[in-house]
């Protein structure tokens, strides 16, 4: 009996990540046989974003993707992301350096006794530092953030997924709400409206986001502090784990020029991205000289610096790689010249709804958009200007429209494995997509239930 039940649990174990993308590969392509190629006109706007044309779509000749093909997708996809996934290999190789050098082990250890008996106060403190952060990036440029996370969350007595969380959710908090996201900017100047007008919603999703979130956490993160058994990735080897004991080291006099230099690297990071709009291979190359520095600092000489950093890039390379594999989703939907018609056919679709329900469905719209555009800008260029009238002959203020367009996109980037942030984050701790979903799926249905109940918000109250 034993035997059998030992043999279903194998048999019901998740594939690898790599699988689980290769056969979303090949789903999209089967789609590029059943859904009719169609495309808009476009255009190229007066800031020289291109866009489609409203009322142009028309249908194509099919343009099929056999499965066979998906490897040269693979490739191209490799290649047009090279930025992004040698950027990771360098971050993963610089901060591997600043972590051999056990400064982190020794502030955590500190950090542990300090916070004995508060820990849960400082989930949500650490939360809203990096939604903060969030409201003006993209959370793809801190996944070096992750190991950092975890050993921040296992000094409290948690576990990998909540350290994972406090960093990628806590910026996608942010990021979703749109504050001063940079796609926000570009939604609204495609439909006509100042850049960042209507901040007022965008702030209540923001605390709503944030209020839900650290709720949720809290209450995980306690009971696998008072039974580790309850955690997500109770007995998964894959884990990148931090023994609470290992992490309580001695500080050293050179552990305070390490510290220093995280910290100034930190803020020349943050300085960055927010006045020079940094991506993340301006991030990785900050990453680089914090490795070198921490490593010369400590005491290290050439060679050691050299090992330790192949080591770090050598960890980071599966996150690396499912970016590509995941990019070559969109590019084969290019090829088929299937996004359109998909737009299209929900677009349509707003003619028979009640007036309450056009603001949600606008929001589920932007969230099926964003699985065939993993681009926040992107889906912009293709959705904003063909939804804009539909929404202005339904009654939608085009402000509600720029809201559902960030919080469809934002919401839906923590559940796709074929995206650029998810996947990468969650590969840097070890852990496995459905581990992730199991932990985070009643948070997303939480996220989705909430920003649905804000939209029929703004249109009773009229934001515009």
């Amino acid at each position: 009996m034993e035997k059998t039940a030992e043999t279903k649990k194998k048999a019901l174990k998740m594939p690898h990540s790599y699988v689980i993308i290769f056969l979303i590969l090949i789903f999209v392509s089967i789609l590029t046989y059943l859904i009719p190629a169609g495309e808009y006109l476009r255009e190229t706007d007066a800031s020289g974003q291109e866009v489609v044309v409203a009322d142009s779509f028309h249908y194509i000749d099919q343009t099929p993707v056999p499965f066979w093909h998906i490897p040269n997708y693979v490739m191209d996809a490799l290649s047009d992301q090279a930025d992004i996934i040698f950027g990771l290999l360098i971050v993963g190789a610089g901060l591997e350096v600043l972590l051999s050098t056990g400064m982190f082990h020794a502030f955590c250890g500190r950090l542990s006794k300090a916070c004995s008996g508060k820990e849960k106060f400082f989930i949500p403190l650490f939360l809203l530092l990096f939604a903060s952060i969030g409201i003006t990036q993209a959370t793809n440029k801190f996944i070096g953030f992750a190991p950092i996370g975890v050993m921040l969350a296992a000094t409290l007595g948690y576990d990998a997924v909540m350290g994972v969380s406090i960093v990628m959710l806590g910026i996608g908090i942010g990021f979703s709400s749109g504050i001063f996201a940079s796609q926000t900017a570009v939604a609204q100047g495609l439909v006509g409206l100042p850049a960042y007008s209507g901040v007022s919603m965008r702030i209540v999703a923001f605390v709503m986001l944030y209020l839900i979130t650290a709720a949720y956490l809290i209450r995980y993160g306690e009971q696998c502090r008072k039974d580790p058994a309850k955690s997500v990735i109770y007995g998964v080897t894959e884990i990148k784990h931090f023994d609470v004991n290992e992490i309580d080291v001695q500080v050293e006099k050179r552990h305070y020029l390490v510290l220093t230099i995280f910290l100034a690297s930190f803020a020349v990071l943050i300085y960055g991205c927010l006045n020079f709009g940094w991506q993340l291979r301006e991030n990785a190359i900050v990453f680089m000289w914090m490795g070198i520095l921490s490593g010369f600092a400590y005491g290290y000489g050439p060679s050691r610096i050299a090992s330790e950093f192949v080591k770090g890039a050598k960890g980071m390379v599966s996150a690396a790689l499912i970016v590509g594999l995941g990019s070559a989703c969109t590019l084969i939907m290019d090829e088929a010249n299937i996004l359109d018609t998909v737009v299209m056919g929900m677009a349509s679709s707003m003619d028979y709804l009640p007036e309450l329900l056009k603001g949600p469905v606008l929001l589920i719209i932007n969230m099926i958009a964003s699985v065939f555009v993993t681009s926040g800008i992107g889906q912009a260029s293709v959705v904003m200007p063909i939804l804009a009238p539909v929404a202005d002959i339904s009654g939608i203020s085009r402000q509600i429209l720029v809201l559902a367009y960030r919080l469809g996109d934002g919401i839906c980037g923590y559940v796709q494995p074929h995206g650029g942030s998810l996947m990468p984050f969650i590969a840097a701790a070890g852990i496995p997509y459905d581990k992730w979903m199991k932990f985070f799926g009643k948070l997303w249905g939480m996220w989705i239930l909430a920003a649905c109940l804000l939209m029929v918000f703004c249109q009773i109250t009229g934001y515009h």
